[in-house]
């Protein structure tokens, strides 16, 4: 890593960690937080090159020793081990706490859209979700994009979409319906969805870094694709089902 710069990856089991590597150029160096470092995934980035450490990011100080000498981090949390809008939102809290003392350049943050901001709570088209949220895991993160805001931290907010990897390990895939045939529920018609791969998450949060100051303070949104249910349709007949599903 000498002479490098360092960039800190939380949740590296996305593909900013191997973007980073696999550019034999690159002006960066890799520091991966695994909340194991003798998992598999872990020793496959060690492998590849990473500096790999443990840390918990329920506490302030194991953050503090996985940025220390960091230019740069790559904040993100999974509302999905615990499903609550408050401790993710604490978990954000600590990123910021750990990072205030630091020498950061340039952080990311990988955010969503608050969805109230399009919806009213009162708005019954969809229901409101423990009083106060209409799409609680999209609600908390674009809410928490302020707390970084008013840390005065150099940070590019990255809005990412649905991941196309959650038709394969979300259990949102084909299923079997009573006449044989394999559907996705999606009610969408012609209306569009964005999405994306999740290793090129990693690829564009990579390009965010190369910009450098350029896009801090910046809202970025990606997305690989923005196909209406028709589209789906085609692309799953050609691509998916063969590839993932052994659909004949």
């Amino acid at each position: 890593m000498e002479n490098k710069k360092i960039i800190t990856v939380f949740g590296a089991t996305g593909g900013l960690a191997r973007a980073i590597l696999a550019d034999a150029t690159s002006e960066f160096a890799v520091r991966v937080v695994s909340r194991d470092a003798n998992s598999e995934k872990s020793k496959a980035l060690s492998k590849l090159g990473a500096e790999v450490v443990e840390a918990d990011i329920d506490n302030i100080q194991s953050i503090k020793k996985a940025i220390a000498g960091a230019y740069g981090v790559y904040f993100v949390t999974f509302f999905w081990d615990h499903f609550s809008v408050e401790k993710e939102q604490q978990e954000v809290k600590n990123f910021i706490e750990a990072a205030r003392e630091s020498h950061l350049q340039h952080t990311i943050w990988s955010t969503l859209e608050d969805t109230r901001n399009w919806m009213r709570l009162d708005d019954d088209r969809m229901p409101t979700l423990h009083g106060k949220y209409k799409v609680p895991h999209f609600d908390g993160k674009g809410e928490a994009d302020h707390f970084f805001t008013e840390a005065g931290l150099p940070t590019t907010f990255l809005r990412t979409s649905f991941y196309w990897d959650n038709l394969i390990h979300f259990g949102m895939g084909p299923q079997k319906g009573e006449d044989g045939n394999y559907y996705i529920a999606f009610p969408m018609d012609d209306k569009k969805l964005p999405a994306i791969a999740a290793e090129d998450i990693g690829k564009c949060a990579y390009g965010i870094f190369k910009k450098g100051k350029e896009l801090i303070g910046k809202t970025v949104g990606i997305a690989g694709e923005k196909l209406n249910g028709k589209k789906w349709q085609k692309n799953y007949q050609k691509h998916w089902t063969k590839k993932y599903f052994l659909i004949p």
